[in-house]
């Protein structure tokens, strides 16, 4: 896992280096600046999951930075400041910062409020939309499509259809199909297996439409979408 990434933006080296001594300890990836203006060149090539800002800063104040980079940027914003009145705190937060802190600050706290914004801060992944599946039922000796419809299977179709759904995805041969029905496979005018094949696609009249055996050319068929089997 990459370590989180974090901008500390202090114009007090003596605050400012401990601490990121202290956070690169923790595993930290630690980029410190001491103004909004050196952050935003550090920014131009490095971009933070976690942004440690104080309000207090020469040239644009923090309090001023806030607002501008919460449009622009994801990452989890702290504010620390040696003034610790009521309404330093609301302004900072009400422009968009996710916490506050004042100095003296506890290196703990700091710690724990900065894995707490990366957790949240992370892009979450896109869940994988399940592909419908076709279910064969070895005792009932049926077929069920994704949307529901049922058919019944004659021996020789469920036979085939076992053969194909043992390699879901996976072409087979003319002849293990031709073995699966007990018999030898003919020459190229045999077209038994291929007459089997067609009706158990009529079969299914619903939105699914057909069952998905695909011939193969040179080769044989293939079920390619997922099926389960109930025993």
């Amino acid at each position: 896992m990459a370590p989180i990434q974090v901008m500390l933006v202090d114009d007090e080296e003596d605050f400012r280096e401990p601490v990121a001594r202290v956070l690169r300890k923790c595993g930290m990836d630690v980029i410190g600046v001491g103004s909004v203006e050196d952050m935003a060149g550090a920014m131009a090539g490095w971009r933070p999951d976690v942004i440690v800002l104080d309000i207090n800063l020469p040239g644009e104040s923090g309090l001023a930075a806030v607002q501008r980079l919460r449009a622009d940027t994801a990452a989890g914003l702290i504010m620390v400041t040696a003034r610790g009145g009521l309404d330093d705190r609301i302004a900072g937060l009400s422009l968009g910062a996710d916490s506050y802190l004042g100095k003296p600050i506890n290196i703990r706290e700091l710690e724990a409020i900065i894995r707490s914004l990366w957790s949240r801060v992370q892009p979450q992944p896109t869940p994988v939309a399940s592909q419908p599946a076709w279910v064969v039922d070895a005792e009932r000796w049926t077929l069920t499509s994704p949307d529901g419809e049922d058919v019944a299977l004659s021996a020789a179709e469920y036979r085939v259809l076992i053969a194909l759904t043992d390699h879901p995805g996976q072409p087979v041969p003319r002849h293990i199909l031709f073995a699966a029905l007990g018999k030898t496979a003919g020459g190229p005018d045999d077209r038994s297996l291929d007459v089997l094949v067609s009706r158990l696609r009529r079969k299914f009249t619903g939105s699914t439409g057909a069952v998905p055996v695909r011939s193969v050319r040179g080769v044989g068929y293939v079920f390619p979408m997922p099926v389960v089997r109930q025993p």
